[in-house]
């Protein structure tokens, strides 16, 4: 069985409102990525991502954004290591992309869910986690795991945090 642990509600309705209007707001910058978890071996998917902070340094103009949710108790931050929005678009069919790790040693590991849809993460036990705004999934992500596209809305919002 995997360890995980899912809080919903995770942030104050009026700072995730706010998070949830820039992130999916018409004037937030969103990089095209070739491949969603399988870099090194051919990926028929897609995805776009915005970096907020990466190579030990804020990364993004909107980093200031996430202080509230790096602060918070759920998270239990000592030292970060990435932080990466991610948009799925939607697909006819629900796609499974590769199942793979974030990183080769164990470390703690976030996803904030921004958006409603039908998409999922999927643990390596089996277990699927819904895509609901303002859900936070605390787990290891240096055991295997997937993320799913969606079929019912125009796209999939989510915060992937890497950190010890």
């Amino acid at each position: 069985m995997t360890d995980y642990k899912i809080i919903d509600n995770a942030l104050p309705e009026d700072y995730f409102n706010k998070l949830q209007s820039i992130i999916m707001g018409d004037s937030f910058p969103w990089f095209y990525a070739n491949a969603v978890a399988l870099k090194d071996q051919p990926d028929p998917n897609f995805y776009f991502t915005h970096a907020f902070y990466k190579h030990q340094k804020p990364w993004s103009e909107h980093f200031d954004l996430l202080v509230p949710l790096l602060d918070s108790k759920s998270l239990g931050v000592k030292s970060m290591m990435r932080i990466k929005a991610n948009l799925y678009p939607r697909t006819h069919k629900l796609e499974h992309h590769g199942k793979h790790i974030d990183m080769k040693f164990k470390h703690k590991g976030a996803i904030l869910y921004i958006n409603e849809n039908n998409g999922l993460t999927v643990l390596q036990d089996g277990t699927t986690v819904e895509s609901i705004p303002n859900r936070l999934l605390l787990f290891d992500p240096s055991i295997p795991h997937n993320s799913t596209t969606c079929t019912d809305a125009k796209c999939r919002i989510n915060i992937n945090m890497n950190y010890f």
